[in-house]
């Protein structure tokens, strides 16, 4: 029985593993009472109890494993015994690895095999590199040596000892439109009938899984099998007799081990970010969709053709999101009408709706989505600030027409994205004017959590930012990264690790701001913190400075109460010309003051305002003396 025969009848090997290994370390736990340990030799095998062993060696005789099969039995036992485990964890002086590892795997293979220690080592190193069952895991301290790292079952390696299915069936999708991005899809279609495997490249998840698509539907099944592979799991092999699969390897940080037979009449799509190497395998790439590859999802969906004109250049979505934002639209729309109606399909305005709908629930956890009302004629800001934010919306609104129609040279690689800077004091504006403008777009606004995108792991910040700017590719909605200056700083000398790796992610920002084709805002209380590559690739830099006298004035009047609930003798103009708050505090303000009279069941009044003005003043570190609140001080005379 050797490591690739190891399945159901394994449990009496992993039994004789589980004894042996209480066992060794019974002995070794002995061995450290009574000897320091400059005495213990790691590669003895217990000499001086070899009569404990007998009993084992003669069980091991009988049973037909070789020796790297032996390894794969370790690796079993590990997982069937929690004392087993518990006892390789000793053995290996690693309280973080509760795994055989080869060096252990070699000293019980010593006392209860009869092989001699290079030879068990040799057999459990070859056998963890190359069995498809085995893996070999690195310690938290990953400097060791191999011979201590832990050997462990793989996904596949589980099934094979479990007597389980080696994969579980992924989802079925149907595929029965005419392929959108045909080109691609004929030529990868010829290399799946010549060799029965296909790599699908891209940088983008989505378009890899829409030229999947496109390619299951020039084939005779008219569908394919989708299976997401995660870390661990291997590669599965496609059944002849079903339909084609396709294997997303996005979730992987390195390619996997690929099967480097396929069977015959079986097809095999690896669906992949292109920082992978596709190796022996042909590979087909699957850019973003174009103006005429896009209008065809529109066409293929069965969307209307007025409400495809007027969406399409807006929305640039892969065939299933289209078909989901219809189906939701339809339903919602449904059942919004009396039972007696006939069933109307839904309007421009509920397939948007629908759009941005599902498009807020795709994006993860990453970002959060901000509802808004407001519209730009509610943001008080001077006339160069509003004329910019105009421009910025015609900006987008025409983009189909300058690039489509008009005829405008693109640069290679060129994306007809629209980014925007905002910058200024907290408080200033930054963020309602993009709740503005998301609302005058008709998107949705996601402001982005640094916390959960940026990582201490090495790649994983990049990984984070890719999953979010290709999620919003789609058109649904604005990435807005406030306090943008934490992940777009400034670019330094490289001193350490650390720098290079922080220059690699503020590269990676620029080259992924370069090729997005969706709108993007920045904003950063401080601009000089930011790397100067990343104001070349603004279409519109606006600085939010803080208001002034008339402004405050109007910021006031608007925060405040209707004028039913005011008392007559507030004096707006004294309040803008005294404190010189930003846009923030003086809302801050207003509400606080607003909660004060509420409270009292009055309309709110100079005493309100005293008291709520006061606090901002302490938050914001502004003087607060007698003289600095003017009339007001005499309210909060009288309230002490």
């Amino acid at each position: 029985m050797t490591a690739m025969g190891l399945g159901p009848l394994a449990a009496e090997p992993a039994e004789w593993m589980h004894d042996a290994a209480l066992l060794a370390v019974t002995h070794h736990l002995q061995a450290s009472r009574t000897r320091p340990p400059e005495d213990l030799d790691p590669r003895s095998a217990w000499p001086d109890r070899a009569g404990e062993w007998q009993e084992l060696v003669r069980r091991a005789a009988e049973l037909p494993v070789d020796a790297s099969g032996w390894t794969t039995v370790a690796a079993l036992a590990a997982e069937r015994f929690p004392d087993a485990a518990a006892a390789f964890s000793i053995l290996a002086d690693n309280p973080a690895l509760h795994l055989p590892t080869p060096g252990v795997f070699a000293r019980i293979a010593m006392a209860g095999l009869g092989l001699g220690y290079d030879e068990a080592l040799a057999a459990a190193l070859l056998a963890a590199g190359a069995e498809d069952g085995l893996e070999l895991v690195p310690p938290a301290a990953a400097s060791l040596p191999a011979s201590q790292w832990g050997i462990r079952l793989s996904a596949e390696g589980r099934g094979r000892c479990f007597g389980r299915a080696l994969r579980a069936r992924g989802d079925f999708f149907a595929a029965t439109h005419t392929a959108v991005m045909l080109r691609p899809a004929r030529v990868a279609a010829r290399i799946l009938a010549a060799e029965g495997v296909v790599w699908v490249r891209s940088s983008s998840r989505r378009m890899a899984r829409q030229l999947a698509s496109d390619i299951a539907s020039l084939g005779a099944g008219r569908g394919y099998e989708l299976i997401e592979l995660r870390g661990g799991e291997p590669v599965p092999l496609p059944d002849p007799h079903a339909p084609l699969l396709a294997v997303d390897l996005f979730a992987l940080d390195a390619p996997p081990r690929i099967p480097p037979v396929i069977a015959d009449g079986a097809g095999l799509l690896l669906l992949a970010p292109d920082r992978f190497d596709a190796g022996h395998i042909q590979a087909v790439d699957a850019p973003a969709l174009d103006a005429v590859e896009n209008r065809a999802v529109w066409d293929a969906a069965g969307i209307a053709p007025a409400i495809a004109d007027a969406l399409a250049p807006r929305f640039q979505l892969t065939l299933s999101e289209l078909q989901g934002a219809r189906r939701e639209a339809e339903l919602m729309a449904n059942l919004a009408q009396d039972g007696d109606q006939l069933l109307t399909p839904p309007d421009r305005a509920a397939m948007a709706a629908a759009i941005r709908a599902a498009g807020a629930r795709r994006m993860g956890p990453s970002v959060s989505n901000v509802r808004t009302s407001v519209t730009l004629s509610d943001l008080v800001a001077g006339d160069e600030i509003m004329t910019q934010l105009r421009d910025a919306v015609s900006w987008r609104e025409s983009q189909s027409r300058v690039w489509n129609v008009m005829g405008l040279p693109r640069d290679a690689g060129e994306a007809n994205g629209l980014t925007l800077l905002f910058s200024g004091p907290p408080g200033g504006g930054k963020t309602f004017a993009a709740r503005c403008l998301a609302n005058a777009l008709g998107l949705n606004l996601y402001r982005t959590d640094l916390s959960q995108l940026v990582s201490k792991y090495i790649g994983e910040t990049e990984k984070n930012l890719s999953r979010i700017f290709d999620e919003a590719e789609a058109g649904h909605g604005i990435l807005f990264f406030d306090e943008a200056d934490a992940v777009f700083g400034k670019r330094s000398d490289v001193k350490d690790a650390h720098d290079r790796y922080a220059n690699i992610e503020v590269g990676f920002l620029l080259q992924r701001l370069e090729n997005f084709g969706g709108v993007t805002i920045l904003a950063t209380n401080l601009r000089a913190n930011l790397d100067p590559a990343f104001t070349r690739r603004m279409q519109f830099i606006i600085d939010f400075p803080m208001p002034q006298q008339a402004e405050r004035e109007e910021l006031w009047r608007r925060n405040l109460p209707l004028p039913d609930w005011r008392e007559d003798d507030l004096d707006l103009s004294m309040l803008a010309e005294r404190f010189r708050f930003a846009g923030g505090n003086i809302r801050n303000a207003a509400v606080a003051a607003t909660h004060l009279a509420a409270a009292e069941g009055a309309p709110l009044g100079q005493r309100h305002l005293a008291r709520a003005i006061l606090r901002e003043l302490e938050k914001s570190g502004l003087p607060r003396g007698a003289e600095d609140l003017g009339p007001l001080a005499q309210w909060l005379t009288e309230a002490r």
